[in-house]
């Protein structure tokens, strides 16, 4: 199959590197000194203590994925709208599109650009990060979850989790894709903006119990919003987020490695997405917003950003 990869930064090098080794035909968009680096050495993956190499098609013409049949969709949240608006006008009208990226509001995006038959999403779990350009590091367990977020979608569920499986990848399907995607997101907000705030790993948070609190009351605060939103979700699921955090002391967020490396992150498209579905549904989530823009601000210290829109 001829299957792209729209962002090929940890995630997307990650999972396109079993495909590429299951004998698909892969090509590669990524963009800067990580494209020249894949262009000099080939995209290196570290599997824990296994080292892949994989020399397939790297570019940042978009044009390059006018024939694919599958195109994986991991760019940064706040580029999703742009980018799709631009694969419309290259890609076949029967390519699927599967989201493999954070957060809950990409996929409507996505929907609302191609089209209910042809979205797919995926809840990804896995621990990995561009080390340096052209390096992926990834360590522990890995594993989708894939799904369509409409019923019109469902059909090709089937075909796309027994690509990834034959491809070594552990991959189910599920019905409910995006409640599982609601799960995951509740993960992310109660830990991905409060470490990236204050600088924490994921274990300085569990054993920091004025941390720890903050991060269970967020997530209290995400469940109110989650069911106003129709998503059956409660306390015991926030429980349950922080006893798999345990599974990830050592891991340090994607918005702290963001703000290590002096970038914007994605809390823009990840928390604002749930302050504004708060405050439609009148929910207040006070803790939330306070970390929400205690971060806007630490990102307006190391680079020009505009200031968030306003949430009342």
């Amino acid at each position: 199959m001829k299957i792209g990869i729209m962002g090929s930064g940890a995630v997307g090098s990650f999972f396109g590197s079993f495909l590429t080794e299951a004998g698909h035909d892969v090509t590669y968009i990524a963009r800067g000194a990580h494209l020249a680096a894949m262009h000099k050495n080939g995209l290196t993956i570290f599997r824990d203590d296994d080292k892949v190499t994989v020399t397939e098609t790297f570019t940042d013409r978009l044009e390059a994925l006018a024939n694919c049949e599958l195109i994986i969709f991991c760019v940064k949240s706040g580029d999703t709208k742009e980018t799709a608006e631009k694969l419309k006008g290259i890609i076949s009208p029967t390519t699927y599109v599967m989201s493999l990226q954070n957060g809950v509001s990409n996929e409507e995006v996505l929907l609302d650009v191609f089209g209910k038959e042809r979205v797919l999403s995926a809840v990804v779990y896995v621990q990995a990060a561009v080390s340096e350009p052209g390096v992926v590091k990834q360590s522990g367990r890995f594993s989708l979850v894939i799904g369509a977020p409409s019923k019109v979608g469902q059909g090709a569920v089937k075909e796309f989790t027994a690509l990834f499986s034959d491809a070594n990848v552990t991959a189910v399907p599920s019905q409910q894709v995006m409640l599982r995607k609601w799960k995951k997101y509740l993960w992310n907000l109660m830990f991905n903006p409060l470490s990236a705030a204050t600088d924490q790993s994921v274990g300085k948070i569990l054993d920091d119990p004025y941390l720890k609190d903050i991060a269970r009351t967020i997530g209290l605060e995400s469940v109110s919003v989650a069911q106003a939103l129709g998503y059956s979700l409660d306390e015991e699921n926030v429980e349950e987020a922080i006893q798999n955090a345990e599974y990830a002391r050592t891991h340090t967020t994607s918005m702290l490695q963001d703000i290590r490396k002096g970038k914007v992150t994605e809390a823009e498209e990840m928390v604002g997405y749930l302050l504004k579905k708060a405050d439609k549904y009148e929910k207040s989530i006070s803790t939330t917003k306070t970390i929400f823009l205690l971060l806007k601000s630490k990102e307006h210290e190391l680079v020009p950003v505009e200031v968030a829109g306003n949430f009342k």
